[in-house]
C-alpha cells in the first residue's frame, strides 16, 4: 500500500546514505580492488612466478571484506583468500578440451560443476587464524584446467535477455581468455574424495568489480543479513548464497530500477528470490529427490548447483522459516545495520600495510647486488633482524649488517633507521645510535592512503597505489615468520621483549614489528626526554589506529601512573592484553610508584 511504500522509500534513502557515509561507494570499492591487485603483484614477485598465486575473494573483489566500514581493513570475522596453482598439475576437460595431441582417454569427465578425480581431500582451504593486527588467511590449493566450459550468463539466449551491461559481459568474455581456469579441493556432499569443484572466482571478481554504488550496497546488506542475522539462528547459509542472489539481481533487474529510493524494494526481491530457492529445496527434500542439499543453480556454470553448508534435510525448512521472519522484520534489521556500520574519517583514509598482511611469509634469500625493489624490502628487513639477533659482534659482522641496512629505500625509512640504531646499540656505539635517532626525529610515516569523497573510480588503479607506496614511508609495519624466538639481547629486558612481539593465536612463529614505535621508544630510551615522552603517549592515546605493540612500548615510556593507567585501559578495551603484557605493565606500575614516592618524599 501507499503507506508501506512511503516508509520503504524513506528507509531506502536513509540506508543508502548511511552506507555511503561508511565508505560503501563504487570509488572506494575500486580502490580496495586496486589494493588487492598490488598485494597480489607483491606476492607474485616474491615467489618469482607471476602465474601461480592470486589474491581472490572479498579483499580483491572490492565489496564485503569489512561489513563495518570500507577502509582497507579486513573484518576480524573475514579473511584474505589466496589461491595457488599446483605446479605440474593440469587437467583436460572431456568434450571441452581443444588442446592438440591430448587423447580422449587422458581427459577427465566434467559434470555438475565438478571434474571426477579421486584421492583429494574435500576441504578447499587451509586457514591460518588472524588477530586484530593481522587478518586470517585462507590458502586455497588449486589444479589448473585447460579451459572453461560454457558459462551460463554468456550463452546467446541468456545474454540477449540480461540486464547486465554489455561492456561487463564483454569483460567476462575476456576473463575467460586471460584468467587460469582451475578446480579446488571441494566436492558435492555425497562425492567427497571423488571429485574437484571447478572455481569461477575470477569471473565472480570481475562481476563484483563492475557493481555500481547501489548494487554494491545491496550485496553488502545481503551479506550482513546472512552472516549477522540468519547464520546465528540456523545452519546452512553462507556468504556465497548472498553473492549468487546479487548476481541474479544484476541479470534480472532493469538498469532503471537501480535507484536509492528503491533500495528496500530491491532487497525484498532478493530475499524472496533466496526464499523461493530454499523452499523449492525443502520440497525436494521431502520427496527425497535432493539428497545433496542443492539449494539453487550456480550462476556461472550451466549444470551446477550450490548447496547448503553442512545442513541436513530438515534445515532447508528451518532456513525458509528464518528467511520469512527476516522479511517480516526487514525494517528493524536494516535499522540495526545502520547502527552497525561506522562512517569513514574526514580523509577517507585506507589502511594498506602490505608487509603486515602478506599472506605468504616464506623467507626469500636477499641478493647481494643491485638496488632493492619494493617486494624485496620484507626479506631485507627480516635478514637485518636475524643478524641483530646473532651473537657475533665482530667488525666484519657490523660492516655486513650496516651494508645490508643501507640498501633499504626511502619508502622503508623508519624501518631502516630503527635497524641502524639497533645495530649501533648492538655494537655498543650508543652515541652513534642517538645521532641516528635524533636525525630522524621529524620523520612521518604514511598511515594509509587518503581517499577524499570527491575521488573518482578511474583514479583507483594499481599504479596509483604503487605511486603512494614508493613516494612515502609506507613500509613500517611487518609480520615475520621465525623458527626461533628473535631476541635482541643487547637491549634492556622490558624493551627487548616488546620490540618484536609474538602474535598469539596465529602461529607460534609469527611475529610483529611496528618500526615507528620502535624508533620512538629507542629515542626516548636514550635521550630520557620527558616532554617528548609525554607528547608521544598523548598521541598514541588519541589515535584510534594505535596497535598493541605501540601501546605496550608507549607504556614503557609513561612518566606517571596516571598515563600508565590510561594506556592499560586502552590495551584492555582493545583486547591486546596477555600474560606477558600484564607482567610488563605491573613492573612498570611498581617502578613509577617508587619514583613518585621518592619525588614526594623529596618535597617534604
Amino acid at each position: 500500500d501507499s503507506e508501506t511504500h512511503s516508509v520503504d522509500d524513506k528507509l531506502s534513502k536513509q540506508l543508502h546514505k548511511r552506507l555511503s557515509q561508511a565508505g560503501f561507494v563504487d570509488s572506494r570499492a575500486s580502490l580496495q580492488s586496486a589494493l588487492g591487485d598490488v598485494l597480489q603483484q607483491i606476492l607474485q614477485k616474491r615467489i618469482g612466478n607471476l602465474n601461480i598465486v592470486f589474491v581472490v575473494g572479498s579483499y580483491s573483489e572490492g565489496w564485503g571484506n569489512n561489513l563495518v566500514t570500507l577502509n582497507g581493513r579486513t573484518d576480524i570475522e573475514s579473511d584474505i583468500d589466496v589461491m595457488q596453482l599446483i605446479l605440474g598439475r593440469l587437467y583436460h576437460l572431456r568434450d571441452w578440451c581443444q588442446c592438440r595431441e591430448v587423447k580422449i582417454s587422458d581427459a577427465v569427465e566434467y559434470r555438475n560443476g565438478h571434474i571426477f578425480v579421486q584421492g583429494f581431500a574435500s576441504n578447499p582451504a587451509q586457514t591460518s587464524h588472524g588477530t586484530a593486527l593481522r587478518p586470517s588467511v585462507d590458502h586455497v590449493p588449486a589444479c589448473r584446467l585447460c579451459c572453461y566450459p560454457s558459462i551460463a550468463p554468456l550463452l546467446p539466449d541468456r545474454a540477449s535477455k540480461s540486464h547486465i551491461r554489455s561492456q561487463v559481459l564483454d569483460a567476462l568474455r575476456k576473463e575467460l581468455e586471460t584468467s587460469p581456469c582451475h578446480a579446488v579441493h571441494a566436492a558435492s556432499p555425497t562425492k567427497r574424495g571423488e571429485e574437484l569443484r571447478l572455481s569461477t572466482t575470477f569471473l565472480e571478481r570481475r562481476l563484483l568489480r563492475s557493481l555500481t554504488t547501489l548494487q554494491g550496497q545491496l550485496f553488502v546488506t545481503l551479506k550482513y543479513l546472512v552472516k549477522k542475522v540468519i547464520c546465528p539462528r540456523v545452519n546452512g547459509m553462507k556468504a556465497y548464497h548472498a553473492k549468487t542472489v546479487t548476481f541474479r539481481m544484476l541479470e534480472e533487474t532493469a538498469q532503471s530500477e537501480w535507484k536509492p529510493e528503491n533500495f528496500v524494494k530491491l532487497l525484498r526481491r532478493a530475499l524472496k528470490m533466496l526464499l523461493n530457492s530454499v523452499m523449492k529445496s525443502s520440497i525436494q527434500d521431502k520427496r527425497e529427490t535432493n539428497k545433496d542439499g542443492e539449494v539453487m543453480e550456480h550462476f556461472f556454470l550451466c549444470d551446477a548447483a550450490i548447496y547448503l553448508k553442512g545442513a541436513n534435510s530438515r534445515d532447508a525448512q528451518e532456513i525458509a522459516n528464518v528467511l520469512k521472519d527476516v522479511l517480516e522484520n526487514l525494517h528493524q534489521h536494516l535499522n540495526d545495520l545502520m547502527n552497525y556500520v561506522q562512517p569513514t574519517d574526514a580523509s577517507g583514509r585506507f589502511a594498506f600495510h602490505p608487509f603486515l598482511i602478506l599472506p605468504i611469509l616464506d623467507h626469500k634469500p636477499v641478493s647481494g647486488k643491485g638496488s632493492i625493489e619494493y617486494h624485496q624490502i620484507y626479506d631485507v628487513v627480516r635478514e637485518g633482524i636475524c643478524q641483530l639477533c646473532f651473537s657475533d659482534c665482530g667488525a666484519e659482522s657490523q660492516e655486513a649488517l650496516m651494508k645490508l641496512i643501507g640498501r633499504l629505500p626511502v619508502c622503508a625509512r623508519s624501518a631502516r633507521e630503527a635497524l641502524r640504531a639497533l645495530a649501533f646499540l648492538k655494537f655498543e656505539q650508543s652515541d652513534s645510535a642517538l645521532k641516528v635517532l635524533t636525525n630522524c626525529e621529524w620523520f612521518r610515516v604514511s598511515r594509509g592512503i587518503d581517499w577524499p569523497e570527491r575521488s573518482r573510480v578511474t583514479d583507483a588503479t594499481p599504479e596509483f597505489v604503487w605511486k603512494h607506496l614508493k613516494s612515502c614511508d609506507s613500509a613500517w609495519k611487518f609480520c615475520f615468520e621465525f623458527k626461533e624466538i628473535p631476541t635482541l639481547k643487547f637491549l634492556p629486558k622490558p624493551l627487548s621483549s616488546c620490540c618484536i612481539i609474538n602474535l598469539e593465536h596465529v602461529a607460534y612463529d609469527c611475529y610483529y614489528v611496528n618500526f615507528e614505535a620502535v624508533l620512538q621508544t629507542l629515542r626516548l630510551e636514550l635521550s630520557s626526554n620527558r616532554v617528548m615522552a609525554d607528547k608521544w603517549v598523548e598521541d598514541v592515546l588519541n589515535r584510534e589506529d594505535a596497535d598493541g605493540q605501540e601501546m605496550l612500548l608507549c607504556a614503557l615510556s609513561c612518566t606517571s601512573s596516571e598515563q600508565l593507567s590510561k594506556v592499560s585501559g586502552k590495551l584492555k578495551s582493545a583486547a591486546y592484553l596477555n600474560a606477558h603484557a600484564d607482567r610488563l605493565l605491573l613492573e612498570k606500575e611498581v617502578k613509577l610508584s617508587r619514583q613518585e614516592t621518592i619525588r614526594f618524599v623529596g618535597k617534604i
